[in-house]
């Protein structure tokens, strides 16, 4: 008896852990292969039919359920029995096993149902016996996973240095935010966490460097300081370690500790705002004390040590367009190093789906199910917000321009609607200095250009290593540049330099009451600003 496991993963540095869990806890002869959804899909196809095993199985996501539909009807189905499972299936069983797609669905977790269908492939238990599994008859019985019974699978990763190493020291979620899958399952279950920490240090000692954990309340954990410490005492150079918490409930001694004890950039925090509509957030069964929240994220912030990425979802029942854009100037007034504006997707099983109708939903019937609108938001209204999110991806959390960012953010009284309207400009998919550009003409008529339009440079010339194109219009010619130069040497600056090399690798931006100076040699890089 012989399993094939696939993973089609959003990146090649996204390793799929779920088919690993399965192949760890089962005796049977299981393969496991990983693509990306970027592989040629006639290339995975060719790869499946020429496998000679007796079960296949697909991990399946939001991210790769179109691309696994597409395998499902032109892979050879003879001799095979096909198994499905993860987010994507657990609650939508029978859109597959009803349009033949596949035999068997696996609800939610999989290891112990994984093991039993094949022992019963191989006619050693009966179907019925088997816990989590959908069938053409019906669904056998819910059962969750024994986690101190549960082998784990993190030695069976591969070129861990350059991945990102996903770690679960807990399942299940104790809150109950009605578009959230993890809702659904409410009996939260920790691992051990000395084993966890055993587990750290074998990746550890294999090179990883960025860990990323997959609980959806980390800080639920009693145990969580505890692992901080254990992650701060043993950590080693260039290391990150991601928790999605929920930022309400940090104990601010636990902010304090870390950024007393922490080097920077060790841990990153990733909180989900979603809303500071207090009825959008009551409507979806989320109840957040915003100020207590507020209080944390700047903390957080002001010390510069702990890594922040906050979350919004526009699209919650009770949210209208000039809602969302209180939400979104809220957040951002926080000055957070990244603000992910996401928008709701309505993801079978959870009561947001179920209660659809209600607020008026309408979606994109194909994954991602991006809302298209509902009773608060009009199709016009996500459109708009589109806009925002475009430029706000492209000019803030790049962190292409952060300085520049900044000066904008302390000038704007609605940020929101400033990057709406650059939003609606043509700078998606161009060169670097087109982008920079195409914001410094946007913001010309404003009262604070002078300060932006020298910032922006600034931050511009930092990017490179080498002399850039220059996009701006304060040009000056080669002779009236060697002239600025000769004077400043002579007045002891850059004299670490030979002047004909500050002649040769030298920039220089004449502005209104100051002088940026620009220097890129190949061991040497050198940008200044110097007031007239």
């Amino acid at each position: 008896m012989k399993a094939l496991l696939i993973g089609i993963n959003a990146k090649y540095i996204h390793p799929n852990l779920a088919i690993r869990l399965l192949k760890k806890n089962t005796t049977y002869d299981t393969t496991i292969k990983e693509f990306t959804i970027k592989d040629d899909i006639s290339k995975i196809i060719e790869y499946i039919n020429n496998s000679d095993s007796n079960l296949l199985g697909f991990s399946c996501y939001i991210w790769n359920i179109e691309i696994i539909k597409n395998i499902l009807n032109n892979i050879n189905h003879n001799n095979k029995k096909i198994m499905l499972g993860g987010p994507e299936v657990s609650y939508n069983p029978y859109d597959y096993i009803d349009n033949n797609l596949c035999d068997y669905v696996i609800k939610n977790e999989g290891e112990e149902a994984f093991h039993m269908l094949l022992s019963y492939l191989d006619n050693r238990c009966e179907l019925k016996d088997i816990p989590n599994l959908y069938y053409n008859h019906g669904f056998t019985f819910d059962k969750l996973v024994n986690l101190s019974k549960s082998k784990m699978a993190y030695d069976l990763l591969d070129d861990i240095p350059n991945k990102i190493i996903y770690i679960e020291t807990s399942r299940g979620c104790p809150y109950h935010c009605g578009y959230c899958m993890a809702s659904l399952d409410n009996k939260l279950r920790f691992f051990d966490m000395e084993e966890i920490k055993k587990q750290l240090l074998y990746l550890q000692s294999k090179g990883a460097r960025v860990y990323k954990f997959l609980d959806r309340t980390f800080n639920a954990n009693k145990k969580f300081i505890d692992l901080i410490d254990f992650i701060i005492a043993n950590h080693k150079e260039n290391e990150s370690y991601q928790f999605e918490i929920t930022g309400d409930l940090l104990k601010p001694e636990y902010i304090d500790y870390i950024n007393k004890n922490a080097p920077k950039h060790l841990i990153r925090f990733e909180i989900g705002i979603q809303s500071t509509n207090i009825n959008a957030n009551l409507a979806v069964g989320r109840i957040q004390n915003n100020d207590l929240l507020f209080s944390n994220i700047r903390k957080i912030q002001d010390a510069d040590i702990i890594d922040l990425h906050l979350d919004l979802i526009a699209g919650l029942p009770k949210e209208d367009y000039s809602s969302f854009i209180k939400t979104f100037n809220d957040c951002i007034s926080l000055r957070p190093k990244e603000l992910q504006l996401g928008f709701l997707k309505m993801l079978h099983g959870t009561r947001l789906y179920n209660e659809s109708s209600l607020y008026g939903y309408v979606w994109d019937k194909n994954a991602p199910y991006e809302i298209k609108y509902n009773n608060y938001l009009s199709i016009d209204d996500i459109k708009e917000i589109h806009y925002t999110e475009d430029s706000f991806e492209s000019y803030y959390n790049s962190y292409l321009m952060r300085n520049t960012m900044l000066i904008v953010l302390d000038n704007e009284k609605n940020p929101f609607m400033f990057f709406n309207g650059l939003g609606k400009l043509d700078f998606k998919h161009k060169t670097l200095e087109h982008l920079f550009m195409t914001i410094d003409e946007y913001v010309k008529d404003k009262d604070y250009y002078d300060e932006f339009h020298k910032s922006i440079i600034i931050d511009y010339l930092n990017h490179y290593n080498l002399k850039p194109k220059a996009w701006w219009n304060e040009a000056i010619d080669s002779k009236s540049k060697n002239k600025i130069l000769r004077s400043l040497y002579e007045k002891g600056l850059f004299n670490e330099l030979k002047i004909d090399d500050l002649y040769k690798y030298s920039m220089v931006i004449e502005l209104k009451n100051s002088l940026i100076i620009a220097i890129y040699k190949s061991d040497y890089k050198l940008i200044k600003e110097i007031d007239k």
